[in-house]
């Protein structure tokens, strides 16, 4: 066990729910010392399975903040406290006196982190703060299977591309049903999870400059949106060439197919020559095709043509799939370095041995069930490489210790003790931050978009050929508020003009396969060696072991790591299903943020640089983080979704209403499932809570005959309740208060024009986030760049007419 990155920071966890528990297990495996103040009540996420992962390395204490012992205590422990983090309503932040200004007028130097339902969205600020419920008001449930046309064509009112056209029949993915689909992943809390990971170390960097605490709030909202910040977009030229691509549109092919033994792969990318042909025979025909995808005049394009060739050759590639067992297909896959991984379940996951050789996965003893294996740590750091300290504590376990830390610090002089340290003035919390993004895809460079959110002076390197990708919704929405140089880095020219960045950066990010980065010298030993100081992030599509090499993708993690078989309910005879708000490529991207927000805090502190990396894989092991699994294998009791994915029980679900809307009920104590049965059911029926099943039946009838408002009215003021809302990701553009909150922001791109998107995530009260342009079109600001290093206008011009870069406005 070494110091990690936060070693030193007492953090005080007061939340509850999932994102809170997550976020402080990301500070805990990094070396803070986290302890959780719990109430003496009965809280129904204590027994939920993913308490027993997100609540390892901490210590608990029993405190009641309602007694005045109780809070005496907690303000003697908030007095030499770094950093709170709570995820309670508003009214019992006000209640307990647990907000910013109370706790930091003793404290200045202390960090609050809230984590709310809703956010700065005053009309909804008060609504429960459930994954489902949020789910549902949001309309997130519509985006898991896809929108037909895609999100963007929806939003802008539109049917989209080839609407003529419908899936095949047999392209079934998850429940075999319309309407919206209940996925076992919380998205809205991994979303906030990242988001409040994010926030805390731009805050811990922000106060190495300034000397002062800040408060930070993000919340499952932006949790949401942080999980379809790409596919919700409103442009004022949707039809503009390159814009359109097909994977978000329900209709699509996104690589899923059935194996003569019953098990599922996911190819992707579509190589349908390569699969046709391998499979031509009696037996697997090992084939491998020259070249990348790109430059295969086979491969399905992404544009409109694409999606009808996917729709015309999917009976095609079911039916080669179908032929040999999935493990064949993984070898095939393996040798001709293509895209096909195994639909495994968060329990396979968990049993893989190069996982846990990685240390993606680990095992811990257990007080109370023994040894068991679960996610591992998600961040990695050359300088400080932390890990998983231990099991999860008993409820209460630590009580006395930290009753009698709370005792010693009351008798100290807290004022001097929190005096800030430094008052240098800091705009945004990245303020003064150089980063060079090299990254490819959505991985590599959504990290830069997220730095650039935090106010960083973000460079993406783009290649002369990137203008494909970069004009697609995807390229757009990863390149927000970055400038962008575009330079042959194979040329000598080029080179020297990368070194010049190079010397000039905070921060090198990259996403690059094994050894690539070397071959350019562009290796962590290299650059470090000149540039000490440097922060240097590579991230990778797997582990660390045999599957270094291929590659890796947001639907290969999302097989391999059990997202796909848990969101499509496989346990219950459906097919898998690729989530539309699937987080493993910007999951990928926030990690490696804040690994490099981080790192940057360390070196604030130390003036020591270091290397930092995760992978898809990771973010894809967090995302099934509420299951874990004994020693041998055996799987815990995590709970799955049902065969028609309403839900998780019959009090945590969604139920047909009598105009075919959806109301979603999360009614997790017993007076509120009392509530729902007695309102439900008129009071005709003294069915015991208990009888789960058939209580679930009746409700289903009974909703069925009444439209979802009006049990919405009447259900509202007893039990947790919300409608799904298919058109919130339309009216979320023109809503007043996410305009001026910055939930969305309206910016220019060259390509579409007027560009509209979620915007700011994460809120700072003392060192605001900032969008500090639209998406930057590939080559936009070589010009400006050259300039910078000292290159003149006649330079610039020799190394265009030599296509050393490309400068946008004169392609």
């Amino acid at each position: 066990m070494t110091d990690g990155v936060y070693e030193g920071l007492r953090v005080l966890d007061i939340s509850t729910g999932v994102a809170g528990p997550m976020t402080t297990m990301m500070l805990a495996d990094n070396g803070a010392d986290v302890t959780r103040i719990e109430g003496p009540g009965i809280d129904p996420f204590r027994e939920q399975t993913g308490a027993r992962v997100w609540n390892r390395g901490k210590r608990s204490a029993v405190i009641d903040l309602n007694s005045t012992e109780g809070r005496a205590a907690f303000d003697a422990l908030v007095a030499s406290a770094d950093i709170v983090v709570e995820s309670l309503s508003r009214d019992a932040v006000a209640r307990l006196g647990v907000d910013h200004p109370t706790m930091s007028a003793a404290n200045p130097r202390l960090i609050t982190c809230s984590i709310s339902g809703y956010g700065p969205l005053r009309a909804m600020r008060d609504r429960p703060a459930y994954d489902a419920l949020v789910a549902a008001r949001t309309g997130l449930f519509h985006d898991q299977k896809g929108r037909r046309g895609t999100p963007m064509e929806y939003i802008a009112g539109r049917p989209g591309p080839h609407d003529d056209f419908d899936a095949p029949e047999q392209m079934i993915r998850g429940a075999d049903r319309s309407g919206p689909v209940f996925v076992r992943t919380p998205w809205p809390s991994v979303g906030a999870t990242y988001l409040a990971g994010l926030g805390i170390a731009a805050a811990l960097r922000a106060r190495e400059v300034t000397g002062r605490g800040q408060h930070v709030e993000t919340s499952l909202l932006q949790g949401a949106l942080a999980s379809v910040c790409l596919n919700w977009q409103r442009v004022e030229r949707p039809d503009a060439p390159l814009y359109w691509m097909w994977p978000l549109d329900s209709r699509s092919i996104e690589g899923l197919f059935e194996c003569a033994d019953g098990r599922w792969v996911h190819h992707w990318t579509v190589r349908p020559n390569w699969v046709l042909t391998t499979a031509a025979g009696d037996e697997i025909h090992h084939v491998d095709l020259e070249g990348p995808y790109r430059d295969d005049p086979d491969r399905v394009s992404m544009e409109a043509d694409g999606l009808l060739t996917g729709l015309f050759l999917h009976d095609d590639l079911a039916a080669a799939f179908k032929k040999f067992p999935a493990a064949e297909w993984v070898q095939a896959g393996e040798r001709a370095k293509m895209g096909v991984a195994l639909v495994r379940s968060p329990a396979e996951a968990l049993s893989d041995e190069a996982f846990l050789a990685d240390g993606c996965v680990v095992e811990v003893d257990d007080p109370d069930v023994g040894r068991i294996r679960h996610v591992g740590s998600v961040l990695e750091f050359s300088a400080t490489p932390g890990g998983v300290r231990g099991p999860a504590p008993r409820f209460g376990q630590h009580t006395g210790e930290v009753l009698a830390e709370a005792a010693a610090e009351g008798r100290r002089d807290s004022a001097s003790a929190a005096a800030p340290a430094a008052t240098k003035p800091l705009d945004h919390p990245l303020s003064g931050i150089r980063v060079l993004d090299l990254g490819l895809g959505v991985a590599g460079p959504f990290t830069g978009r997220a730095l650039a959110d935090l106010g960083a002076d973000v460079i993406k390197v783009h290649a002369l050929h990137d203008g494909y990708w970069a004009g697609t919704h995807m390229g757009l929405g990863t390149n927000r508020g970055k400038r962008s140089i575009s330079v042959d880095l194979k040329r000598p020219e080029g080179r020297a003009i990368l070194d010049q960045l190079v010397a000039s950066a905070d921060v090198v990010t990259t996403n690059w396969r094994p050894g690539a980065a070397a071959r350019l010298g562009l290796d962590w030993d290299t650059l470090h060696a000149r540039h000490p100081r440097l922060v240097w992030c590579n991230t990778r599509g797997f582990e660390k072991g045999p599957r270094s090499g291929l590659p890796g993708t947001d639907q290969t993690a999302a097989a391999l790591t059990g997202t796909e078989w848990e969101d499509g309910g496989v346990d219950a005879g459906n097919p898998p299903i690729w989530s539309r708000s699937n987080m493993g490529d910007t999951g990928n991207a926030l990690l490696a943020a804040i690994a490099i927000v981080g790192a940057l805090y360390h070196r604030e502190r130390t003036g020591e640089g270091q290397a930092v990396s995760t992978s898809i894989v990771n973010a894809g092991l967090l995302h099934t983080s509420y299951a874990w699994v004994h020693a041998d294998g055996t799987p815990s009791a995590w709970g799955h979704v049902d065969k028609d994915q309403y839900g998780l029980s019959t009090w945590y679900r969604m139920y047909r209403c009598a105009d075919e809307r959806w109301l979603v009920v999360a009614a997790l104590h017993p007076p509120e499932q009392r509530a729902l049965l007695d309102i439900v059911l008129a009071g005709s029926s003294t069915l015991d809570t208990s009888a789960e099943d058939v209580a679930a039946s009746l409700l289903e009838e009974r909703f069925v005959q009444e439209p979802a408002d009006h049990w919405f009215a009447l259900l509202d003021p007893h039990v947790p309740v919300e409608v799904v809302n298919e058109s919130f990701c339309r009216e979320l553009f023109d809503d007043a208060d996410a305009r001026d909150a910055q939930l969305v922001v309206e910016t220019r791109s060259t390509a579409v024009g007027r560009f509209e998107d979620p915007g700011l995530l994460i809120n700072f009260d003392t060192t605001p986030g900032i969008v500090q342009r639209g998406p930057s079109a590939c080559g936009e600001h070589t010009r400006e760049l050259l300039i910078e290093l000292g290159r003149t206008d006649a330079e610039i011009d020799a190394l265009v007419a030599d296509r050393v870069v490309l400068v946008a406005a004169e392609r």
